[in-house]
C-alpha cells in the first residue's frame, strides 16, 4: 500500500482499507514517507513500514495550477520511471500478493495484480488540456483495477469519477471516522464554535492556516486548528485558538465533537469525513485547484456545508 504525498487526504481515506485487510487476516506493508508513517502509526503501530519518497510536487501558491504541474512534469516524469523501477525491487524483495496504490501512478507492478484507488477518472481541466486527460487515462489503465470511493450514482464525485476504463468499481464512501464510533461516544459539551482542519500541500496550507488565525482572530471566537507538524509552532496558540498538530485518533473525535462547525479546505477526503461525522462546514477550495472549485459547485445545495472562496470567507459573518 502507498498513498500519494497531497496532503494527508489520501493517506487518510486508506485507513478502513487497510483496516479491511488486517481483519480479513492479510499483512500489509505500507510504503510511504515519514510525515504520512506518523499518521498511519496512530493507528497501525505494530505492521511494517517501508520508506519511500513523496513525489516531487513544488506549487508557487497563486493558483496556476496547470503551470506549476507543466513546470513539474519532468521531474515527475523521472520520479514515476524511478518508482517502476524501485517496484520491481520491492516485489521481489516481498512477494505480494496484491499491490494498492492511491494515486500513485508509478506504484504499479505487471507480475502482481494491481489496484489504484482514485476519484479522478475524468480530470476537471480546460477542454484544451487533451494532454492531461489522456496522460491521466493512460497512467490509470496501468492498473488492474480502480477502486472509486463513491457509490455508484457518483453522488459524491459527480463527473470526476466518469470514464469508460476497465475493471473500475465503486466502494462506497471512505473514512477513518466510523459513524457507530461517534454515536457511541460519550455525550461532550461542544468547547469551540470552529474546528480549523489544515491540509493540503504547501504553501497552500499555509495559506488556509494564516487565513484561519486572521479570521478567528477577527470573529473573537473560541477556536481549535489541527495544523500539519512541518507548519506548527507554539506561538499560534492564543486566548482564543487551541493549536494541535497531529492529534491522535481519539483526540481527533474529540475534538469534533467538541467543535460545532469545521472550516477547511473542500478536498474530497474531506467531504468523505464530513459524511461519516455529521459535522457543519464552511469549505474554501484551494485556489485555482479545479476539482475542489467543481466539488464546491456540485455540494453548493448540500444542507450542512458552506462553500466560499478565500476573500468571501474573510468577509463573511461568524
Amino acid at each position: 500500500m502507498s498513498p500519494l504525498n497531497w496532503g494527508l487526504g489520501h493517506v487518510s481515506r486508506t485507513v478502513p482499507i487497510i483496516q479491511w485487510l488486517l481483519a480479513n487476516e492479510n499483512e500489509v506493508i505500507i510504503c510511504c514517507d515519514e510525515s504520512q508513517e506518523r499518521f498511519y502509526r496512530n493507528y497501525f503501530p505494530e505492521i511494517w513500514y517501508v520508506p519511500h519518497a513523496g513525489y516531487p510536487f513544488e506549487f508557487n501558491g497563486k493558483g496556476n495550477w496547470t503551470l506549476d504541474i507543466l513546470k513539474n512534469f519532468s521531474s515527475l516524469h523521472l520520479f514515476l520511471q524511478e518508482e517502476n523501477r524501485i517496484m520491481k525491487q520491492l516485489v521481489e524483495k516481498f512477494n505480494p500478493d496484491l499491490i494498492i496504490s492511491d494515486q500513485r501512478f508509478g506504484f504499479v507492478s505487471k507480475q502482481v495484480k494491481s489496484i489504484i484507488i482514485s476519484h479522478q477518472l475524468n480530470l476537471p481541466v480546460p477542454k484544451w488540456n487533451v494532454f492531461a486527460k489522456m496522460w491521466n487515462r493512460k497512467l490509470l489503465s496501468a492498473f488492474n483495477e480502480i477502486w472509486i470511493p463513491d457509490n455508484i450514482s457518483q453522488e459524491y464525485s459527480g463527473k470526476l469519477s466518469n470514464g469508460k476504463l476497465k475493471n473500475k468499481h465503486f466502494i462506497g464512501t471512505c473514512s477513518r471516522f466510523k459513524k457507530t464510533a461517534i454515536e457511541n461516544s460519550t455525550s461532550i459539551k461542544a468547547e469551540f464554535e470552529y474546528l480549523g482542519i489544515i491540509s493540503g500541500p504547501l504553501p497552500y496550507s499555509k495559506q488556509l492556516l494564516d487565513l484561519f488565525i486572521k479570521k478567528m482572530t477577527q470573529s473573537n471566537q473560541k477556536a481549535a486548528v489541527i495544523v500539519p507538524e512541518e507548519i506548527f509552532d507554539t506561538s499560534l496558540n492564543s486566548a482564543i485558538i487551541t493549536a494541535i498538530p497531529s492529534p491522535s485518533h481519539t483526540e481527533f473525535i474529540n475534538l469534533l465533537l467538541k467543535s460545532k462547525t469545521v472550516i477547511s479546505r473542500a478536498g474530497y477526503s474531506t467531504l468523505m469525513d464530513l459524511i461519516a461525522t455529521k459535522n457543519k462546514g464552511i469549505l474554501i477550495p484551494t485556489p485555482g485547484q479545479s476539482e475542489q472549485i467543481y466539488l464546491s459547485k456540485l455540494h453548493k445545495e448540500h444542507p450542512l456545508w458552506t462553500f466560499k472562496t478565500e476573500e468571501e470567507f474573510l468577509q463573511m459573518d461568524l
